[in-house]
């Protein structure tokens, strides 16, 4: 079903391309930059956990452009099909691990690390309100915002330096019954704001910032149980700072 939906979208804007008399071009990027992730480790609303539960992507896009000779505002759009892969890592931080607390829980959360990593299969839709950065003309800044669906092929690590997961031992009775080791689909909805840097006609940079929203809560792999621990209230996020190269193709 996603796979028709790309498909479906490839072919409908390059039906209203040439329909239109409009000429495209295609362009090349590749991406990359560190990922925060806001996740079930830590104090809710802690940007310490939001700042060192981290992690770095990669990617790599191909863009679709319409072009033409009388400019409309099917120019000020493109079409981003994309492939990333992120790797983050996660711990505990703030005041429940604080180490004048010996307490049972707080060793145990001290304990507790995990990692997930995953490959994104997806497109964005980006608007540039100026001028879009053709290959023959535009400005040297190209400012943009873009949304789009992806697809994610997750795997999940949750362990404690306690020993094996699952135990009154090692782990919290918060997360017995709410951690996972394994792998999972899930899809997600991006938001990006960008720009591009033109460094001549067919060569730019680019700088985005993007967030992406999982409709799933086991993406960091822990799930405490949302009837119980009220706190636990919404799907994982995360947000990540990508620079990349784009290269484009006349």
């Amino acid at each position: 079903m996603f796979k028709k939906a790309v498909l479906s979208i490839i072919i409908l804007f390059s039906i209203a391309t040439y329909s239109q008399g409009w000429g495209s071009y295609t362009e090349v990027g590749f991406m990359g930059g560190p990922v925060f992730f806001k996740s079930d480790y830590g104090e809710r609303g802690s940007f310490e956990n939001f700042e060192k539960n981290n992690g770095f992507s990669i990617g790599a896009s191909y863009y679709l452009s319409s072009i033409n000779n009388f400019r409309g505002l099917e120019d000020n759009f493109k079409l981003r099909l994309e492939i990333l892969y992120t790797q983050s890592s996660f711990k505990h931080y703030g005041k429940y691990v604080d180490p004048s607390s010996t307490s049972v829980f707080t060793n145990q959360l001290r304990g507790m690390y995990g990692s997930n990593s995953f490959t994104s299969i997806g497109f964005q839709i980006e608007y540039y309100p100026f001028k879009t950065d053709d290959y023959d003309r535009g400005s040297l800044f190209s400012p943009y915002i873009g949304f789009g669906p992806h697809m994610n092929y997750v795997s999940v690590s949750s362990k404690s330096t306690l020993g094996e997961m699952g135990t009154t031992i090692t782990t919290p009775q918060k997360y017995n019954g709410g951690f996972m080791n394994g792998s999972l689909t899930v899809a997600s909805l991006t938001g990006a704001l960008g720009t591009r840097i033109k460094l001549s006609y067919y060569h730019s940079l680019s700088a985005e910032l993007r967030a992406q929203y999982f409709f799933s809560d086991w993406v960091d792999g822990l799930n405490p149980n949302k009837a119980i621990y009220t706190e636990n209230k919404s799907n994982d996020w995360c947000v990540g700072l990508n620079l990349g190269y784009i290269y484009y193709f006349n």
